[in-house]
């Protein structure tokens, strides 16, 4: 047998079975990857799901507290009107009020009242 094949021979005797368990150890460790890819991609579905059932949440609260704050806004609306309109009122009788005050003032001063 040449030389050549002989050194063929040992590298093959040597080499082949380290070769073939490293290919033994890729498949492991792409198996390993592939089961961990698998794990976040399953994760994050459920975060992606979960995000978007809090987001769907929080605009449900947002409406509602946007109904409640529109209904306190028609609420205090109605109420400064009230507010409004008996103020508006308490103005027309301190008008009257004081006209009368001078009427009498004029009517006393016509007869010769003196107030203390």
């Amino acid at each position: 047998m040449p030389v050549y094949d002989q050194v063929k021979q040992a590298l093959q005797d040597i080499l082949a079975p380290e070769l073939q368990g490293i290919k033994g150890e890729l498949r492991r460790l792409d198996e390993r990857i592939s089961a961990v890819e698998s794990k976040i991609e399953g994760t994050k579905h459920e975060l992606l799901a979960e995000i978007k059932r809090l987001e769907e949440k929080t605009e449900a609260r947002f409406g509602e507290m946007e109904a409640k704050l529109s209904a306190l806004d028609e609420k205090f609306e109605s109420r400064f009107r009230e507010l409004d309109s008996k103020f508006e009122g308490l103005r027309h009788e301190v008008r009257t009020v004081l006209e009368i005050r001078e009427r009498l003032a004029a009517l006393e001063a016509k007869v010769g009242i003196t107030r203390p």
